[in-house]
């Protein structure tokens, strides 16, 4: 369970990646951490209205628990003692730009799949019951101390405690106890069972990767192909046979019907979708795009200036059956020509963009109008500004 030294990416996905749980000591450096944002600003977030947030209290024995969903009224902060509680908040890394730079450090993983990273300050003893969850997530120990219980296989039970706000599994869980301090990170495959209990005041920044429902997707691009009606195409049953007559539908009408399905499913349309839908953030709140800076990109490169990606945007890249790359971000999709494969690149692994990038690429003019767009949409900023 305990690992010396972080995965590479080949073993990760090969061994680790939905497979098995592990543990990493002092993976996260303390001095990022001390970057990261602490418990009073999270307690303020969840005051906030559009922001979620839950705090939850337990029993003394961790076998009950009350969860109230934000916002939280401040004078909630009087009364509520100094153990025995929680307050989690989401996507913390969309308000708090600071804590966004934990997500390089999981570069490996697909950050097309995040979902968020989600902040939890407890008090001793808080803890939120034995549960499972449905996404892969990697708990990074900031502050303080805990105790994971972990379960060494995926979990079947389903039976849960009567609370309608929280899924505690009845039953509990079979699995080992490790204590974590900060800068330790667990990764956590989804369905394993998992217990946190609080030793001293701690926060735990959870990075989740959350999958779409098969349903949400077909939903999802049914509702994208109705606001395009180019390509929305009709059936329009042009090459029925008498054994589709009457109340049956044929064999062969079902293969057809099922072809021109997989047809729509296949081409380059839905993987421009598909970036778009897995760029669209989780938070309701969109950051509007920046339309007034104006900036002479090759004067700050010559000074110097390399371009970094801002670690809270969330991108998405897929590629066109003719080679060329679909950069969806804030739901929204641009096409650029394979020749800028190095660009891409660079995007994908979260690399400054440079002079040489510029000089070297396939037509400055272009190349230059594309950095451009990023920058005017907050996806790009200079290292020293």
């Amino acid at each position: 369970m305990i690992l010396d030294t972080f995965p590479t990416p080949e073993e990760f996905y090969k061994t680790y990646w939905g497979k098995k749980p592990f543990i990493i000591r002092k993976y996260i450096p303390e001095e990022v951490i001390t970057t990261f944002i602490n418990g009073d600003t999270l307690a303020g977030l969840a005051l906030e209205e559009d922001i979620k947030s839950r705090l939850i209290k337990n029993n003394e024995d961790g076998n009950k628990w009350v969860c109230e969903h934000g916002p939280l009224n401040e004078d909630v902060f009087d009364d509520i003692g100094n153990k025995n509680w929680s307050i989690l908040v989401q996507n913390v890394e969309q308000y708090h730009k600071d804590t966004a730079n934990l997500l390089p450090y999981f570069q490996f993983s697909p950050r097309w799949l995040l979902d968020d990273i989600m902040v939890s300050f407890s008090a001793p003893g808080g803890c939120v019951g034995p549960h499972t969850d449905s996404y892969h997530t990697f708990l990074v120990q900031g502050i303080g101390k805990r105790s994971w219980k972990i379960s060494a296989d995926q979990i079947t039970d389903d039976v849960y405690v009567d609370n309608a706000d929280m899924k505690v599994l009845k039953n509990g869980f079979e699995g080992e106890a490790y204590e974590v301090e900060v800068g330790d990170v667990i990764y956590m495959p989804p369905f394993f069972g998992h217990e946190g209990k609080t030793i001293e005041a701690a926060m735990t920044f959870s990075v989740g990767f959350l999958g779409p429902k098969m349903s949400d997707l077909l939903s999802e691009y049914a509702l994208h192909l109705e606001e395009n009606e180019s390509i929305n195409q009709r059936f329009l049953a042009e090459e029925l046979d008498e054994d589709s007559a009457s109340f049956t539908i044929g064999t062969t009408t079902v293969d057809s019907i099922r072809d021109n399905l997989i047809s729509s499913l296949k081409s380059d349309n839905f993987s421009s979708w598909m970036a778009e839908y897995f760029s669209t953030p989780t938070h309701e709140e969109i950051e509007e795009p920046c339309t007034d800076k104006e900036i002479n990109f090759l004067d700050k490169f010559k000074n110097g200036g390399s371009l970094c990606l801002l670690n809270h945007v969330k991108l998405s890249i897929t590629r066109t059956s003719n080679g060329d790359y679909t950069l969806a971000i804030l739901g929204e999709h641009m096409t650029i020509k394979k020749s800028y494969e190095t660009l891409i690149k660079k995007l994908n692994n979260n690399q400054n963009i440079t002079i040489h990038d510029c000089e070297n690429s396939h037509d400055k003019n272009e190349f230059t109008e594309i950095i451009s767009t990023l920058y005017q949409q907050n996806i790009l900023t200079f290292d020293n500004d």
